[in-house]
C-alpha cells in the first residue's frame, strides 16, 4: 500500500513493518553506490537474459527504507523475509518516494513502469 507520504507497509512474519524512502535514505545511498545507483537497478541495453541488479543496492535500498521507523529491527534477516513477502517491495518503494513520476527505476525520459 501506498501512500501520498512516501510510505510503504509490507507484512511479513506476522508483522507490518512501515518503510519510507526519503531524501535522506537516497542521499545515503547515492554515498554508497554512486549517483547512478538507480540506474544500477536495471538492465542495461542488450543485456543476457540473465541479468540481475546489484543485489547490494536491492539489500541496502530495504534496510534504508526501515530506518525511520524500525532501526532496531532492521538487518539482512528482515530484507530477506520483506522481499520474499513482497517481490515487487523496490518498485513500490519507489512508487511510493515519487509518486508523481511512478516510473520504473533507471527507465530514461520518465518512462512509467507498467501497471
Amino acid at each position: 500500500m501506498t501512500n501520498p507520504t512516501g510510505a510503504l507497509t509490507v507484512d511479513a512474519n506476522g508483522q507490518t513493518y512501515r518503510l519510507w524512502l526519503g531524501f535522506s535514505g537516497l542521499a545515503e545511498l547515492q554515498a554508497k553506490h554512486g549517483s547512478d545507483f538507480i540506474t544500477q537497478l536495471q538492465p542495461p541495453e542488450n543485456a543476457p537474459a540473465n541479468w540481475l541488479p546489484d543485489f547490494g543496492i536491492v539489500r541496502d535500498l530495504i534496510l534504508e527504507s526501515l530506518q525511520r521507523y524500525h532501526p532496531t529491527d532492521a538487518d539482512r534477516w528482515l530484507v530477506d523475509e520483506l522481499f520474499a513477502a513482497e517481490p515487487t517491495i523496490i518498485e513500490r518503494l519507489f512508487a511510493a518516494a515519487f509518486p508523481e513520476q511512478a516510473q520504473t527505476p533507471g527507465k530514461p525520459n520518465g518512462e512509467r513502469q507498467n501497471p
